[in-house]
């Protein structure tokens, strides 16, 4: 949680980051009923947009992915008043670009999104501060830049501000709704 900019509580090492991006992206659109769109980036890390093509397909018939491109500008465009969630790596895998968290987070609380912040290759790598930045949720690995290796294990970011509507238990076994 001190690595993350989280407090007590809010971090648990839970699953994998697929399994962990799947029930915050769940609660995430329970949570925005009416608003269809799940902005993300093209480019986004691979296993990211597979787990939310898959929720869409299988889960969530009525939403779509809308995607943007590599610059947040072109992020910050495509949120409206459809949108449900917005999900983003915050360090590009293919790049190494360090999207601006607190602004695209500030600006998808103004459309009414959610977000949900993957930090598989950020955390240990540069700093991140999730509270200042008003995060909602966030998802990454143990097994990168935190070298716990093959097989490590994941964790979830859940605000505080976010338990009254969804506690972290409820994520953890899938009790959302």
């Amino acid at each position: 949680a001190p690595l993350m900019g989280a407090n007590a509580g809010e971090v648990l090492v839970v699953d994998s980051t697929s399994i962990n991006l799947f029930k915050t992206l769940s609660a995430a659109l329970e949570m925005r009923p009416g608003r269809t769109e799940i902005v993300s980036e093209r480019y986004n890390f691979p296993s990211d947009l597979h787990i939310i093509q898959g929720a869409i397909t299988h889960f969530y018939p009525q939403h779509k992915l809308v995607e943007g491109e590599e610059s947040d500008d072109s992020i910050l465009e495509l949120m409206g008043p459809s949108t449900a969630v917005v999900t983003l790596t915050q360090v590009s895998y293919r790049t190494g670009l360090i999207r601006d968290m607190e602004r695209i987070t500030k600006k998808a609380h103004e459309a009414g999104a959610l977000v949900i912040w993957d930090l598989a290759h950020t955390l240990g790598a540069v700093p991140v501060d999730l509270n200042a930045a008003n995060v909602d949720f966030a998802v990454g690995c143990t097994y990168k830049y935190l070298n716990a290796g093959p097989g490590g294990p994941a964790y979830l970011f859940v605000a505080k501000f976010m338990w009254d509507k969804c506690h972290p238990t409820e994520i953890i076994n899938n009790n959302i709704g």
